[in-house]
């Protein structure tokens, strides 16, 4: 199965390479969005035994990538209410994860590696629950509550707040530094 799995990513990173040197921006980072509004306690570490129910939206392929996951790279900030499965391209890369608050940034996951985590974020409450009468042509602040850093092997760097465009419905894939590509639909 992790022959396979290997496969495919390496597939999806060479295909991906291709597209990034025809638009000359190194892509960093894949992602798929999992779920969104989970909202509750749900909690990703409670539900490892489950996560076949969890990720029942996912394609096989992305599935399989998902349950061979270790607890130790499952990030969650409490409360959060989207799931991504996080996809570094570079093998070699660093990757943290930030949690910004109010008043403090804290770092609640490091890797030396570029190998795939699951990350729960952004429990911060959207705008359209304080007011759900927001026109679309509002300018709506996008709600999110983490920052991922990836320093791939060549030294490039990807800044990346992963949340959902409230009005397009779509994950954001805007990022200083690098591309990251929304597998979600692939």
């Amino acid at each position: 199965m992790k022959k396979y799995l290997g496969l495919l990513l390496a597939c999806l990173l060479l295909a991906v390479r291709c597209a990034a040197m025809a638009e000359e921006l190194p892509v960093l980072c894949g992602a798929v969005l999992v779920s969104d509004s989970m909202g509750g306690d749900w909690s990703v570490l409670a539900e490892r035994r489950h996560l076949d129910a969890v990720l029942y939206a996912l394609d096989d392929e992305w599935r399989d990538i998902a349950m061979e996951i270790p607890d130790e790279r499952v990030v969650e900030i409490i409360g959060g209410q989207e799931l991504y499965l996080i996809l570094p391209m570079d093998a070699d890369a660093m990757v943290s994860v930030v949690h910004l608050s109010d008043d403090e940034e804290n770092l609640i996951y490091h890797s030396e590696t570029g190998e795939p985590f699951l990350l729960r974020c952004n429990a911060v409450p959207s705008p359209w629950e304080e007011d759900p009468y927001l026109s679309d042509f509002e300018e709506v602040t996008e709600p999110f509550d983490c920052r991922i850093l990836i320093v791939d092997s060549m030294d490039n760097l990807l800044i990346w707040n992963p949340y959902i465009h409230f009005n397009r419905g779509e994950m954001n894939t805007d990022a200083q530094g690098g591309s990251v590509i929304d597998f979600t639909n692939y």
